[in-house]
């Protein structure tokens, strides 16, 4: 990114400076690109569940406090050392209980946790016609009822935010190179643009881009094996018979 306004590279990262403009940029970049979803980082049907997400408190009694917002509300289910419990009522970090915990540690007992890496979470209409659910803050929200109440699991296609590269030798998981050759060439054109905005620099760095775009979507094509049948709407209009035919009347 350096080398395509005419500076020269670093070895080390820097924290301030041009140096330093570049990584905020490829970092913002990596995300943006990450999150259309592709086929190396969005996952379909992966599960989440219910329960998972926990608080850390201070007990005593009933009364629990947290140094974190809890994001409890009355009448909310929870459990705690296996124990079912209902939230009694709610004060600023504190909640109580409708008995005394016998832990530290609080689980939402109807509530699905987000990953923290996901960029974006979307549940078919097909499978969940009763069901809206947004991403909001740490948990799934469901528009339909206003809540964040789920009475069981779900399964969702999920877009993970990847490593950029791999940092260890253990296998850590990574975009592969044709993603992070695109992510860093568009990154580049930004940072060219934004700090020198010289017009012929900026189209030579387009074009780069471009190219690398191009072989993005030739290797996500290839590694994805898409087809127009993979679409649930589709499928069900090649494999309906005569007990899905639609009905017409006729009016004189």
């Amino acid at each position: 990114m350096l080398s395509t306004i005419g500076q020269s590279r670093i070895a080390n990262l820097a924290t301030a400076g041009e140096a330093n403009d570049a990584q905020k940029i490829l970092e913002e970049v990596d995300k943006a690109v990450q999150s259309e979803g592709w086929h190396f980082n969005r996952f379909n049907d992966e599960e989440l569940p219910v329960g998972t997400a926990y608080i850390a408190h201070s007990t005593n009694g009933a009364v629990i406090t947290t140094t974190v917002p809890h994001y409890l509300v009355k009448d909310e289910k929870v459990t705690n050392n296996g124990v079912s419990l209902t939230v009694s009522s709610i004060s600023g970090l504190t909640a109580t209980l409708s008995e005394a915990p016998g832990a530290n540690t609080t689980f939402y007992a109807e509530r699905i946790a987000v990953p923290s890496d996901a960029l974006n979470i979307d549940l078919s209409i097909y499978r969940y016609s009763s069901v809206d659910p947004i991403t909001r803050g740490k948990f799934l929200f469901d528009r339909r009822t206003s809540s964040y109440k789920f009475t069981d699991k779900v399964k969702a296609v999920v877009t993970h935010q990847l490593p950029f590269e791999t940092t260890t030798d253990t296998g850590e998981p990574a975009i592969p190179e044709y993603a992070r050759r695109y992510i860093v060439m568009k990154a580049a054109r930004i940072f060219a643009q934004r700090h020198v905005g010289d017009p012929q620099l900026v189209q030579m760095a387009g074009m780069e881009e471009a190219e690398a775009r191009m072989n993005l979507i030739h290797k996500e094509s290839e590694n994805g094996d898409y087809s127009i049948f993979n679409s649930p709407l589709s499928n069900y209009t090649v494999v309906r018979d005569a007990g899905t035919a639609v009905s017409y009347t006729t009016e004189n």
